[in-house]
């Protein structure tokens, strides 16, 4: 298979992907209007704290038997074996749903007094009440973790997407209707997430029900726990390191500045949006295309055209978020005002997600080595580099430091999986055309910072659409690749031909 073709196969995948990634996206980003438009800082900033706390117990709840029940899952051909993984995988997820659910609900008083600040006891939340509410989304959600894998595995982007899709759709109505419609307050949103994720469960339960019988194999849970674990620590930092600045955050500020920063954070969702897609794409596609004789090729080429993509998302959103956040939706701004100045960080936000792109890249060697015990190492790094930056920077910038932080994280680990990676499964990337790529991009943002063309959409969209010439006149492009889209100009002209 040509490299062009098996690229080709990746990025259709990660397309369909995408576009039900956007889809879904686009309902949750209409809430942040919502939430910036009718709740203060201070509330906002204890919703993004309670969430913060949920993102890194999700990772515990699976303890690796994701990412080990992908892999066994896929390499196994026959049936009875795949589903002997499901349900060993399912059961014990079950089992360690329910037990960590019971007792977060028990211990709900003494986790809001450890986990939250004075100031936090003395808004008029309910943090016991959500607490519950947390235990209740966490465990639902980890019971749709199997079935949603087993519609990657299978390659069925279309079902996966139209299930997440309902999933956000039921979340995004129960908000309105909680929030707006019976002001419920700022619990309203997790009893929201608690409904959409119990009818979720029960909507796919058929998927489930395909490959699950009433088994628990031991050798194959300790084979699915021997791989999955070492992952853990390492899928744990990475959720660390979109959460843990919030906390640290509010510890050495406020709750009102994690309520400015959270919302803007939350934009780098665009960039997200790209990079979600194609890690879903990514893992099966690798995998089965190890196994051609031009793999390394075809990788280097991918890791280049994933780069451009992301170039291509940081430069539009860095020079037009200001727009965005101030668009009109009825009689609410896409970004509460007050929230405005927080703005400065969604760019940074968006580069700490490009070296998280390189970062899932780097991560071949690894993977088809079986070497999962460097992963701890390197995002243990990742974390450690990211709390003392929050702490080094903090105190001297505010909030902008948090982003920085994240960025500071996300290069170390991208620098320690290429290290270890290049032993193991040597790829030769084209770091000479993405060094040209980056100065380019680097003079294009430095000029959208300018008053001239910060203060003129206009000319925002000129130096936008000029990003392809300014590749092109640094000869970013190669002749293989000029040759193609000349190719697919040409089949275009012919088409649109009488």
């Amino acid at each position: 298979m040509s490299i062009f073709i098996s690229i080709k196969r990746l990025f259709q995948h990660s397309a369909v992907y995408g576009i039900g990634h956007i889809l879904n996206r686009l309902i949750t980003f209409l809430l942040i209007p919502l939430y910036s438009n009718t709740f203060a800082k201070d509330e906002l900033g204890v919703y993004t704290l309670v969430f913060s706390y949920i993102v890194i117990l999700t990772v515990v709840y699976s303890y690796g038997l994701d990412t080990a029940f992908f892999r066994f899952y896929i390499l196994d051909d026959t049936p009875a074996g795949r589903n002997r993984v499901f349900s060993t995988a399912y059961n014990s997820i079950l089992l360690t749903s329910l037990f960590l659910s019971a007792v977060i609900i028990f211990a709900r008083g003494p986790l809001a007094a450890r986990l939250f600040s004075p100031e936090i006891h003395a808004l008029p939340v309910d943090l016991p009440w959500m607490i519950i509410l947390s235990a209740g989304i966490l465990f639902f959600d980890s019971m749709t973790l199997m079935p949603f894998l087993i519609l990657r595995a299978e390659e069925k982007p279309v079902q996966f997407i139209f299930f997440k899709f309902l999933n956000v759709v039921i979340n995004f109505v129960c908000n309105i209707v909680l929030i707006v419609n019976l002001k419920m307050g700022i619990e309203g949103i997790f009893v929201a997430n608690l409904i959409s994720s119990a009818l979720t469960f029960l909507l796919m339960a058929p998927v489930s029900l395909r490959h699950f019988k009433f088994i628990f194999h031991w050798p194959t849970f300790r084979e699915l726990l021997a791989f999955g674990i070492p992952y853990l620590p390492s899928t744990l930092s990475v959720g660390l390191m979109d959460t843990i600045d919030k906390i640290i955050l509010e510890r050495l500020d406020s709750v009102q500045v994690v309520g400015l920063y959270g919302p803007n954070a939350k934009m780098g969702m665009f960039m997200a949006l790209f990079i979600t897609a194609f890690r879903f794409a990514w893992h099966p596609f690798f995998l089965s295309t190890c196994k051609q004789e031009n793999a390394r090729q075809v990788f280097k080429k991918v890791f280049t055209y994933v780069m451009l993509a992301c170039s291509v998302v940081f430069i539009f959103f860095s020079l037009f978020i200001d727009d965005i956040v101030r668009l009109r939706i009825g009689n609410f701004s896409l970004l509460g005002q007050e929230y405005w100045e927080g703005t400065v960080v969604v760019p940074i936000i968006f580069l700490a997600y490009i070296f998280y792109a390189a970062y899932l890249n780097f991560i071949i060697g690894i993977y088809l080595e079986k070497k999962t015990k460097y992963l701890p190492f390197i995002t243990g790094a990742g974390v450690l580099g990211n709390v003392a930056a929050l702490y080094l920077l903090i105190p001297t910038i505010g909030f902008v430091g948090a982003a920085w932080a994240r960025v500071i994280a996300y290069m170390i680990m991208a620098a320690a999986l290429y290290v270890v990676g290049q032993r193991l499964y040597p790829v030769q990337y084209e770091w000479g055309r993405l060094l040209k790529m980056t100065l380019v991009v680097a003079a294009l943002f430095a000029l959208g910072r300018l008053d001239l063309f910060a203060a003129d959409v206009l000319l925002k969209i000129g130096l936008f659409l000029f990003y392809p010439a300014a590749l092109f006149l640094v000869r970013f492009f190669g002749a293989d690749e000029l040759s193609s889209v000349r190719r697919i100009l040409h089949r275009a002209c012919i088409k649109e031909a009488p």
